[in-house]
């Protein structure tokens, strides 16, 4: 799994002006999106977005897939991503609202 650069750009193009302080930064193999330095999302071969515990499940029945890496002959899966509907990609009102709330769900995370 790498970073798409274009992708990622793609997202911060289609979000920032709906989120004031969203950046890019390298994130291993990938792209890290962030919001006034924390992270939100990440950019993989999708975009993936912070999501609540709370909301995990609800992710899962609608057919989104946790961030997961290999490493060590073994996966990793980091349930704190989701991956994002594609055809959200492109649809920058649907997409704000998904980096809005893992925005929201950064924060909250912060503070506890």
């Amino acid at each position: 799994m790498s970073g798409n650069r274009e992708l990622a750009q793609h997202v911060l193009d289609q979000v920032e002006d709906a989120a004031d302080g969203m950046t890019l930064r390298r994130f291993f193999g990938g792209w890290a999106l962030c919001h006034r330095g924390r992270q939100v999302g990440m950019v993989m071969d999708t975009l993936f977005v912070k999501v609540a515990d709370d909301e995990r499940l609800s992710w899962e029945a609608a057919g989104r897939r946790p961030f997961a890496y290999q490493a060590a002959g073994r996966t990793v899966t980091v349930r704190a991503y989701y991956s994002v509907p594609d055809e959200v990609l492109d649809d920058r009102e649907a997409l704000a609202d998904l980096i809005r709330h893992a925005i929201s769900t950064s924060s909250q995370n912060a503070r506890t």
